[in-house]
This record gives C-alpha cells, sequence and structure tokens, in this order.
C-alpha cells in the first residue's frame, strides 16, 4: 500500500456549520448510478466490475442488484469489509471500472483507470473538461467516449433523493470503442 492516505467521498462545502465529514465521507446517490445504467452507454453485463472506491457501497448495490459482477474496495472498510485497498495500488484483472472517487486524486484516478481497464465510468463534477493541464494530459491523449450529464444537481448529504444539490454533475466515460467524444443529456 502507498504511504499517501487517499480520502474518500467528495470536496464538499460543508452545510453543517462547517463541520466536514470524517474522510469526506459525501457518498453517492443512487439515482445517479441508475442514470448511468439506465442511459444504455455501456453494456457491462459479463463483465467484471470493480468500484475501487466503494465508500458505503451504493455503486456495489446498485450494480449487483442488476445481476453484475461488481467488487468493492476502499481504503476504509465501512462495515463493508473491502478496506485496505488504495486505488494507487492496481486496478488489474477486471474488465471495467465504476466509481464516484474522491475529487483531491481525480486526475491520477483518471490515468490509473484509464490505463487499467478498457471501459470506465466515473462520476466527477462537470467543470472536469476544464482546465489546460486536465486537457493536455488526459483529455488529448485519452478522451472519454461519453459526457454523460445528469439532469439535477447532486446533494451528497444522504438527505432526501440526492436530488437539489449544488453539485453539477457527469459521468465521464471510456466504452473501448476510441469513438470521439460524445456529450449526452442525462433523462429525467
Amino acid at each position: 500500500m502507498t504511504s499517501n492516505r487517499q480520502t474518500l467521498g467528495l470536496a464538499l462545502p460543508p452545510s453543517d456549520g462547517g463541520v466536514r465529514r470524517e474522510h469526506d465521507a459525501y457518498f453517492t446517490p443512487t439515482w445517479c448510478i441508475d442514470a448511468l445504467l439506465d442511459s444504455g452507454i455501456l453494456q457491462l453485463e459479463g463483465k467484471r466490475i470493480l468500484e475501487p472506491c466503494a465508500g458505503g457501497g451504493a455503486i456495489v448495490d446498485v450494480l449487483s442488484g442488476r445481476g453484475l459482477d461488481c467488487t468493492g474496495r476502499d481504503l476504509n472498510d465501512w462495515d463493508r469489509g473491502w478496506g485496505g485497498h488504495d486505488f494507487r495500488d492496481g486496478m488489474s484483472g477486471f474488465d471495467a471500472i465504476i466509481t464516484n472517487p474522491p475529487f483531491n486524486l481525480m486526475d491520477r484516478f483518471l490515468y490509473a483507470a484509464t490505463q487499467s481497464a478498457t471501459v470506465v465510468a466515473v462520476l466527477g463534477r462537470t467543470l472536469m473538461v476544464e482546465g489546460k493541464r486536465r486537457r493536455d494530459n488526459l483529455w488529448h491523449k485519452s478522451p472519454p467516449s461519453h459526457i454523460l450529464h445528469l439532469p439535477h444537481r447532486v446533494d451528497f448529504r444522504g438527505e432526501g433523493d440526492g436530488k437539489g444539490g449544488v453539485m453539477v454533475m457527469s459521468w465521464f466515460i471510456w466504452d473501448g470503442s476510441g469513438a470521439g467524444t460524445q456529450f449526452v443529456w442525462g433523462r429525467e
């Protein structure tokens, strides 16, 4: 395991008087995962899927609930039995990687994931398309096949239905086709 500590979840402004959750544990609302799967962009049947930043397990649970073969790993255990795995220690042996990684490690994660699997879907802030360094080091070298823009802002605090938050999010998807990037609006 690497010595650098990975934090989990998303770097969000604290909504509770400035107190941040331990490990930045802001987990993915299930509707975001459903939006990815319902888009029809990815063909995941028969693929071994890794969720390397599994956190509380929302992505693993939704994919497994749809009959897909998904393995969860994480730096922390979260009472799920998958702790002790830093994504930088390797993601090989899987056909697909689907995750919502920590924002502060996003560039390193995107590079590692796209080098490890042909099919990759990463939930990130839509503004990830910005920036010269990311453009030169990732988007030009390994552009996603799709950017699936979610139809609602996302609330990662676990309150209500997870919609109506402050985060504008998209799924950045590499489907293995090598096709140029297609922007897709997520359905309601």
